[in-house]
């Protein structure tokens, strides 16, 4: 943590009524400078057994200081808990029950949501060429192939259950990166030793995402390439599995055409494994930006084409305020896929 003492009260205050008695909290202060937050950390330390600091001059970031907790902790189980996440009840429990039915299973996430909105933050990582997504990213909690958990390639280490052994047989974390894919890359390395890593839908938290990093300086991109050019060889592209999953007999039999908002290359391959008949592709200069007005994109007598439409995204996001746009379009045959593994009916987005 390096944090304000409001994110901290906030995290231990409902994380600590789903902390049983005889279990250790190991809080990893890294380089934090509030001395607010440390004196509330100081007390409740003094006040909680269950509760080791680890206090870190110097700020190291998740790897170094996650790596340097496992050193210290006892219990054969890990659960690694980003201070921005609050799990509900029984999710620790779910998380622990799904993690020691199998001997193969090596790490567990639940279902993150976004405490802003309740949507979907994710439910794993999904892979297309050279690029990641959070899984099902945006996407109302209640649809059913959220609900439905499964293994996933890579998970995310906001909230995860790992065993130790695997953990120590494995490394640890990758301390050449900070505060971005170590938690990827381990769960990876998992999978790729034949581990299972698996997603809960049973256990639910919600995320507030990046809430727990300080804002400093530190290059993404960079850890980017450094991941890819270590792993892009051993990575399955699953995107269009999870796309496959949400295609209906219906779907089959349409023409569509497809207005491309998305970065990624990779869409032909894609749409040929998924055997959906493309008339026309449409690549749009608003590609690259977050939000896109369809007004501005696409022409009056274009609206309202009779056939039906396939919208590319990175994100759905990309295009959900375009409200009025979608009532005035009122076509149900319109799709909408994006790199988080979202296939929806384009009506659906209002």
């Amino acid at each position: 943590m390096d944090n304000t003492y409001a994110l901290m009260s906030n995290f231990l205050g409902f994380l600590l009524p789903f902390v049983k008695p005889d279990d250790e909290i190991i809080i990893v202060c890294d380089g934090c400078d509030s001395i607010v937050a440390m004196d509330y950390l100081e007390s409740i330390a003094k006040a909680d057994s269950r509760i080791h600091l680890l206090k870190i001059k110097e700020k190291r970031g998740f790897a170094k200081a996650n790596n340097l907790a496992v050193s210290m902790a006892m219990s054969e189980t890990l659960i690694f808990i980003n201070t921005d996440v609050f799990p509900t009840e029984k999710c620790i429990d779910n998380l622990l029950y799904m993690l020691n039915c199998n001997e193969k299973i090596a790490a567990v996430q639940p279902l993150l949501l976004y405490p802003q909105t309740g949507l979907v933050q994710s439910t794993g990582h999904v892979f297309s060429e050279l690029k990641s997504g959070q899984l099902f990213s945006m996407r109302n909690p209640e649809d059913g192939i959220v609900k439905q958990s499964g293994p996933r390639q890579a998970l995310t280490m906001a909230l995860c259950a790992v065993k130790k052994k695997v953990f120590s047989l494995l490394g640890g974390f990758n301390e050449l990166y900070y505060n971005s894919h170590e938690g990827m890359e381990l769960t990876l390395k998992m999978s790729l030793q034949g581990y299972i890593c698996m997603y809960c839908a049973e256990a639910v938290a919600y995320h507030c995402t990046s809430v727990a990093r300080k804002k400093i300086s530190f290059d993404i991109s960079r850890q980017r390439a450094y991941f890819y050019q270590q792993w892009h060889n051993h990575i399955i592209n699953d995107l269009e599995k999870y796309l496959s999953q949400q295609i209906n007999f219906s779907m089959d039999f349409e023409e569509y055409i497809v207005y491309n908002l998305s970065s990624s290359p990779d869409w032909a391959r894609i749409l040929k494994e998924l055997n959906i008949n493309c008339a026309q592709e449409i690549v749009l200069e608003e590609r690259f930006e977050e939000k896109i007005n369809l007004y501005d994109c696409i022409s009056f007598t274009s609206l309202h084409y009779p056939g039906a439409y396939l919208f590319l995204c990175d994100s759905f996001s990309q295009i959900s305020s375009n409200n009025n746009w979608i009532r005035n379009r009122n076509n149900h045959t319109d799709l909408v896929m994006d790199l988080n593994g979202n296939l929806l009916h384009l009506y659906t987005l209002i």
